[in-house]
Order: structure tokens, then sequence, then C-alpha cells
């Protein structure tokens, strides 16, 4: 009774009019609510930011200054004739002053603004960086709870199966017909077993919680992938080819490039602390007077008009040393850059081959299920007849679940390592996405999942 409801609650197909939520929809989701991916995008409007200000240094600036000052003054003594009557007075003074500075030539400004440009197209590589990352971690984890949950499946169906013979032994060997070590093997097993069961569950009840940190949520329900999966190879079928693509395309790399070029941009910038600045600038000033010591007022209007040199002679050596800061920062974003390269390489390699060596276990695997089944079936009849030993039943059993468990993860694993080898070249849009999407189309399955097990006393836990 408990292994039906078990069953009825955790493995079977949802038939449900609510569809369940497929990779499609999780990456939706993820795209609102992932705080690594929502982090990215505040990050790159942060970095964008770079520009304006580089441009800012390249425009006029405009300077508006009002002042008001209450002056008191007051004599005490003066040898001029002109002070001979000790006084004092006070009176306010108005001040308007209009600058305009506009920069005519700076090398660290135009340096600093070709910097800029640099840098905007570092953040934009290493925006797109993120999205492609979003989506392989969307799929690594969705693929992880149905890989997770066909093990579950398989331990299960390995439980049913171990309790049924069990259940038989124990009838022959009340009959005569089986070895008292036959029944404790059988007991041993399926002891076993259902340990593995929890740990899987435990496995699983994870697995969900990593769909939680993309989107905040579990699903109620997903989608699983159908019985049929075409099994195709990468084309160009020529791993060379992939890599120089990843050359050319992979966001993580180009992000280390700009962030070289930019680097030498940074340089030149430093070093135009060396060159002399010319600088246009414009002033316009009105200062009104009420009153003074000496009577009345004044009204002065002023404007000025300059040109400004300035020619840096000596600075205590720290336009040098900033120089050769940079300098080092350029070397050390050069390696960055290599060790960027070699790591896409590598990975490119390895999601070549991923895809390829799953195309194979696939089919082997495909293979050796069959055979296994037929396998358990065969043992079981030399059992029933006493010409085998219980262990050999189960150990085909055994077998026979694991390398279903191993089948239907080297299928994930295939539609996997395709994304991967996309990831690495910096090709990978929402539409791979969608059309590992449109393969889900086998039964849903619920993500409740509760755990019932009377003979190891487990209560219900319900995951959401």
């Amino acid at each position: 009774m408990v292994r039906k409801l078990l069953s009825s609650l955790i493995l079977s197909s949802v038939t449900s009019v609510v569809s369940a939520e497929n990779l499609l929809d999780i990456y939706q989701q993820a795209l609102e609510y992932d705080p690594i991916y929502r982090a990215g995008i505040a990050q790159h409007d942060a970095d964008s930011e770079i520009y304006d200000q580089a441009l800012s240094v390249l425009l006029p600036t405009l300077d508006l200054e009002l002042s008001h000052t209450q002056t008191y003054q007051k004599i005490l003594d003066s040898d001029n004739p002109v002070y001979t009557n000790v006084g004092s007075d006070n009176y306010p003074t108005n001040e308007l002053n209009l600058s305009l500075t506009q920069s005519i030539y700076s090398f660290s400004n135009w340096a600093y603004y070709s910097q800029a440009k640099q840098e905007v197209k570092r953040v934009a590589a290493e925006l797109e960086d993120v999205r492609q990352e979003l989506i392989l971690r969307v799929a690594k984890s969705y693929f992880t709870v149905l890989k997770k949950r066909d093990t579950y499946l398989g331990i299960d169906a390995e439980v049913n199966s171990l309790e049924k013979h069990f259940e038989r032994v124990q009838t022959q060997a009340k009959n005569g017909l089986a070895r008292k070590t036959d029944v404790i093997d059988s007991e041993a097993r399926l002891l076993q077993a259902q340990a593995r069961q929890i740990e899987i569950g435990n496995a699983l009840r994870d697995a969900l919680q990593g769909l939680y940190e993309l989107t905040g949520r579990v699903p109620s329900s997903m989608a699983t992938l159908g019985e049929e999966l075409a099994l195709v190879r990468p084309d160009p079928f020529e791993v060379e080819t992939w890599i120089n693509n990843a050359q050319k395309n992979n966001p993580s790399l180009l992000a280390k490039q700009e962030t070289l070029e930019a680097a030498r941009h940074d340089i030149r910038s430093q070093k135009g602390g060396h060159y002399p600045e010319l600088d246009l600038v414009a002033s316009y000033n009105r200062s009104e007077t009420d009153g003074s010591l000496f009577g009345g007022g004044s009204e002065i209007e002023t404007a000025d008009v300059m040109i400004r040199l300035k020619v840096p002679i000596y600075a205590g050596g720290s336009v040098s040393s900033r120089v050769r800061e940079k300098e080092s920062l350029y070397h050390k974003s050069r390696n960055e850059l290599e060790n960027t390269w070699r790591k896409t390489s590598r990975e490119t390699r390895a999601a070549f081959t991923g895809v390829t060596s799953s195309i194979s276990k696939v089919e082997a695997l495909k293979k050796s299920v069959e055979a296994y089944g037929s396998a358990v079936e065969f043992k079981q009849q030399s059992f029933d007849s006493g010409v085998t030993t219980s262990v050999t039943v189960l150990d085909a059993v055994r077998d026979l679940f694991i390398a279903q468990t191993e089948y239907s993860a080297a299928r994930y694993d295939y539609l996997y390592n395709n994304l991967r080898l996309k990831r690495a070249v910096g090709t990978l849009t929402e539409f791979d996405l969608n059309q590992i999407n449109n393969t889900l189309q086998g039964q849903e399955v619920s993500t409740d999942l509760r755990v019932l097990d009377e003979d190891l006393e487990l209560s219900k836990v319900v995951i959401y």
C-alpha cells in the first residue's frame, strides 16, 4: 500500500490540465529573477557610464557663481589725509561670475576617451558572457533535476523488484525450495536499496533547490525528455574549426581583448601627464557694491578671454610612476587574455568530445538496457527452476537499473554538451534552448516530492 502511494505521488505522470513548466519557461523566469544575471546587468549599466564621463572632458564646462558679501570696515588710525576722520561703515557686495572652459588640446583626455570606447565594448561582451552563462546554468539545473528524478525512478523500481523477489524467496524458503542464505541475501539487498533511495531522494531535493536559486521558486511540474532523441554530430565535424570560431566569438575572450586594448590606451593617458595642455577660458564678472567707507558705491562688469597653456615640468616623479603602474597592468591583462584563450580552447575541445562521446554512450547504453532486461528475466526463471542462486538474480536486477540510470543521464549529457559547445564558441542563444525545448515531449512529472516509507519509519516530507 505504501509503495503504491509513493509511486502515485512521486513517480507517476501528472495528468492535470495545468501544463508542466519546460526549459524555456524556467529560462524566462531566470531572466527576471536570477540574482547573478540581474547583478550582471547592473554592473553593465554602471560600467557603461565611463563613456559619458570620458566624453565630458572633451566638451566645454560652464560654471556660474553667485555670491553675496557683507563687509564691515572701520578705520582706527591713518597717516593718509584722506582718512583723517576715523569712522566705520558696512555695505553689501553682490557678485556674479560666469566662466566657460574648453579644452583645445589634451593628449590625456583624448587617450582617456579612446580607452572609454574600448571599455564600452568590454562591458557589452561581459554582459553577453553573463547571458550565455545563464542559459547554460538554467539547462544544467533543469537537466540535473530530470536526471535525479530518473535516478529516483530507477531506485524505486529496483526497490519494488527487490521486494517482490524477497517475498518470493521467503515463500520458497517456507516450502523448502530456497536456502536460508538466499533469504538473507535478498533482505540485505532490499535494505541496501532502500538506504540508497533515501540518499537519492535527498539529491533530488537539492537539485530542485538549484532551480530555486535561479528563479526564486520551484516549479510544480516539469516537462521531460521523450523516448525519441535525434543524435546529431557537431557540424562541422572538425574540432579545430570550432576552436577558431571560439577565438572570434567567445564573449569572455572578446572581453579580455577589449580589456587589453583599454589598458594600452590607459598607458597613453598617463603618459599625457608629460605633455602640454591648451585651454580656452572665457569669463564674465559683474560686481555691485552698495557703498564703502569712502562713500558711494560701484557697479563693474568685466569680460575676459584667455588662451591658457600649461606645460608640466616636474611633478615629483608621480607621472612616471603612474605610467609604470599602467604598463604592469597591461602585462597582467595580456597574460589574463592568454589564460582565457587557453581555457576557451580546452573547454571547446572538451565540449566537442563530450558531444561525440555522448552519442556513442547513448547508443551503447540503450543496447545494454535491453540486454540487462533480458538477463533479468532469464535469471529469474533460472532461479525459479533452482538452477541459479538468489544472488545471481539480485545482481542482474541491480545491473539493469544502473544501466537504465546511466542511459537516462547520457541522453541529458548529450543535450547539455551541445549547449556547452556553443557556449564555448560564443554562439549560444535562446534559439538553442528552444530547439532542445522542442525535444521535451515526454510525460509531465510532479516535483512535489513526498517520501513515505513505513518500513524505514520516515515521516512525510513535502518539498516546495
